[in-house]
């Protein structure tokens, strides 16, 4: 293996696969690194850990070495010409993509089989602006099948694994984008969240990330295989090391270049965090959303969060989340109201990951027998579960009108209770548990409701890895249903696995979220607290 050194300003040799972002592009800029050096230590790093972690599932490492070829030729002739300012933001620097991301040339499969071969003729709008910005794609990554899962599995490309815990899931269904990543195989990439698709792989693998605002990047070319479901709309958004390469490459891509290319798009630009002052900003906390109480670490990483911002001056209030027990069950619904029949469509007699066929099992059980199983587990005390069963599979039109018309209600009733405390931003937890086992997370999707809950509402939300878990923190008190008892399955041997905190703004104020992780990362860096990636799997 090929292992590419660069020298730092304190005369200390660093591999080239663990500097960040913003670290390669100064480097690129005072020519201590070029874009090759850049591209072969991260392909050499592939190399390594690929056998063990399984994140990439298209290999374009020949396309990117001619792409970095080319930025070197340029970035020379700027320099010679004095316009080394001109060259865009992203020059020369790598990215990874989602495979469910179109690339033109590649397919966008989804992990099912019916798409092996649906081969994109034209790149998705944010790949598109990302090459103009001056970045190219060194492969694509792994998802679930349907991408309808917290595990990253499929049975084309197989399971992804955490650089972390080899035995358990980098969260998904970015799952391959965080696992690339943390295993410092990549540097930043493009995912897409619908309940938690960035969030929850970024919170359980040591990483930051933010889902933007609805349509805040297009999501022309990211694909999903619910046609037409547009009560909780997927949203197309970065992932990182840390916070900063997280704001570098939002705004790198900025709304009004995708406003050009799609007409959902509104031409509206993206503050500048650093323009962002703490001092006075009014932050309403929780710890557990009444709904499912998360893990030991979880609730810790937010207190420690809040008193950093309390340091800065921000002005920190309780916050009660408003019907926090109905958010996840909007998008349960949402995505069964035809049945599942537009899954069934693509799926047909393929083998199927187990999320996926205890959801088709749910959709197809006959709504009566539904009812009456809700019924005899709500009497068992599993409540969370019972009101799932009672609630998701086939709506007819008036029933699925309703439901949209009570998320509207939902989003509204939330700014509501925020204007009445006069809230910028809402710090609460990312996970309710560390990264689970594989095979683990079947049943266990009601515990997303911390990111799901911030997809029904529309708001954007940052995820920041910022402790891990401590040794006493391992064993779960809760054990009052089914989900806390595989909660404190989940959380057994999970010492030393990434903990991360969510940071929730208004629309539109991506700024204000970015600037409160930077400073939140920023404190738990500084007192030794934040995992560090990459990490050797």
């Amino acid at each position: 293996m090929r292992t590419v050194l660069v020298r730092s300003c304190i005369n200390v040799e660093v591999k080239i696969h663990v500097m960040s972002a913003l670290e390669l592009k100064r480097a690129l800029r005072d020519k201590t690194l070029t874009s090759v050096d850049v591209v072969e230590a991260l392909l050499a790093r592939r190399r390594a850990v690929e056998g063990k972690v399984h994140a990439f599932v298209v290999d374009l490492g020949d396309a990117a070495r001619e792409a970095a070829a080319r930025c070197d030729v340029e970035r020379r002739e700027a320099e010679k010409n004095g316009t080394l300012d001109r060259l865009p933001p992203l020059h020369g620097l790598p990215i990874t993509v989602k495979e469910n991301v179109e690339i033109a040339g590649t397919a966008s499969t989804i992990g099912v089989e019916k798409r092996r071969d649906a081969i994109a003729t034209s790149d998705a709008v944010t790949v598109t602006l990302a090459k103009r910005a001056g970045a190219f794609v060194i492969g694509k990554t792994n998802v679930p099948q349907t991408l309808l899962a917290i595990e990253t599995t499929n049975f084309l490309f197989g399971t992804t694994n955490n650089p972390w815990a080899l035995d358990r899931t980098p969260g998904g269904s970015s799952g391959g984008e965080a696992a690339a990543i943390a295993s410092g195989a990549s540097v930043m990439g493009i995912g897409t969240d619908i309940g938690g698709s960035l969030r929850i792989p970024a919170g359980f693998s040591g990483l930051a990330t933010i889902k933007p605002t609805l349509h805040r990047w297009s999501n022309r070319g990211s694909l999903g295989l619910l046609l037409g479901q547009e009560i909780v709309r997927s949203q197309i958004g970065p992932i990182a090391r840390d916070a900063a390469d997280v704001a570098f490459l939002l705004r790198a891509l900025d709304s009004p270049l995708h406003a050009q290319l799609d007409p959902e798009v509104p031409p509206l630009p993206i503050g500048d965090p650093a323009a962002v002052s703490l001092k006075g900003l009014r932050v309403g906390v929780f710890e557990d959303d009444g709904f499912f109480t998360p893990c030991v670490s979880s609730k810790r990483a937010v207190r420690q969060a809040a008193e950093a911002l309390e340091r800065a001056g921000a002005i920190v209030v309780p916050f009660a989340p408003p019907r926090a027990d109905e958010h996840y069950l909007v998008l349960a619904c949402a995505v069964t109201a035809d049945g599942l029949d537009t899954l069934d469509g693509w799926l047909g007699q393929d083998r199927v990951i187990a999320p996926v066929a205890l959801n088709r099992r749910l959709a197809h059980t006959p709504g009566q027998v539904r009812r009456g199983l809700s019924k005899a587990l709500g009497a068992l005390g599993e409540r969370r579960v019972a009101k799932t069963l009672g609630l998701v599979g086939r709506r007819d039109v008036a029933s699925y009108w309703k439901l949209a018309y009570d998320r509207m209600a939902m989003q509204r009733g939330e700014l509501d209770r925020w204007n009445e405390l006069s809230l910028d931003c809402v710090l609460c937890p990312a996970t309710a548990t560390p990264a689970a086992p594989h095979g683990s997370t079947a049943d266990f999707t009601p515990a997303a409701a911390y990111t799901t809950r911030y997809n029904v509402l529309n708001l954007p939300a940052g995820v920041v890895s910022t402790t891990t878990v401590r040794p006493n923190e391992t064993e779960r008190p809760e054990r009052s249903d089914r989900l806390d008892k595989k909660a404190a399955q989940i959380q057994r041997g999970s010492a030393g696995l990434p903990i991360g905190v969510q940071i929730v703004g208004r629309p539109y104020r991506e700024d204000v979220v970015l600037a409160v992780m930077e400073h939140v990362e920023r404190e738990a860096r500084a007192a030794g607290e934040a995992p560090r990636t990459p990490v050797d799997p």
